[in-house]
């Protein structure tokens, strides 16, 4: 079990702010049912998300967009649409309102990120891509995933992380995609090839406040 602490992110100067879309449902008898379709009127669910979805995922993002959502395209691709059809992953996050989440785009440490929290579902395909960077670095296909690394020293995609109380496990942050990216970080950094102190790029959802 990975113990949660809280880590240390610096905001990076974009800041794509999700107002809020709060509805406020007024019920003469409390007992009466309450129609679903009107609950989510003011929020944005998996589900809903999910129902909106098309294979042209420019084309979910703006279904989802035009009905209100605000989440940076870049994470739309990564979380909404490469996901809508991981049944395991919607148990994750199908209880969070993403109407009321803020995007930023942050820098982390590598000592930071070696805190991360990860669902245990997913831990097994973080370990294997960390023990294969370690052994062997990275090793890739796409020659161009290599050379960045090699340049960089980082991912080329900022991975997707969680504010735990969005999850309702309190303080901490939790990665929500990019398992693979993460392990082969770690795998490098134990590899002494990336510097601790090396900050990355990662993009951190929080709750929105009024």
């Amino acid at each position: 079990m990975i113990t949660s602490v809280n880590l240390r992110f610096e905001r990076f100067p974009i800041d794509l702010p999700c107002p809020s879309s709060a509805y406020t449902l007024s019920l003469v008898d409390k007992g009466a049912a309450v129609d679903r379709n009107v609950i989510e009127v003011g929020a944005f669910t998996w589900a809903r998300i999910h129902r909106l979805y098309d294979a042209n995922a420019l084309v979910h993002w703006q279904r989802c967009e035009a009905e209100g959502l605000r989440c940076p395209q870049e994470v739309f691709a990564q979380l909404f649409h490469e996901k809508a059809n991981d049944e395991d992953f919607a148990v994750i996050v199908r209880a969070i309102d993403w109407g009321r989440v803020r995007w930023e785009l942050e820098e982390s440490s590598g000592v930071a990120l070696r805190h991360l929290r990860v669902d245990r579902e997913y831990q097994h395909a973080l370990d294997e891509a960390r023990d294969r960077a370690t052994q062997f670095g990275i090793v890739d296909q796409r020659e161009e995933l290599v050379n960045h690394w090699k340049d960089a020293k980082s991912w080329v995609v900022a991975p997707v992380v969680i504010s735990g109380d969005l999850l309702g496990g309190g303080a901490g942050f939790e990665l929500l995609v990019g398992y693979t990216r993460l392990g082969n970080l770690l795998g490098m950094l134990d590899r002494e090839e990336v510097k601790e102190a090396q900050k990355h790029l990662v993009w951190v959802s929080r709750e929105s406040r009024p």
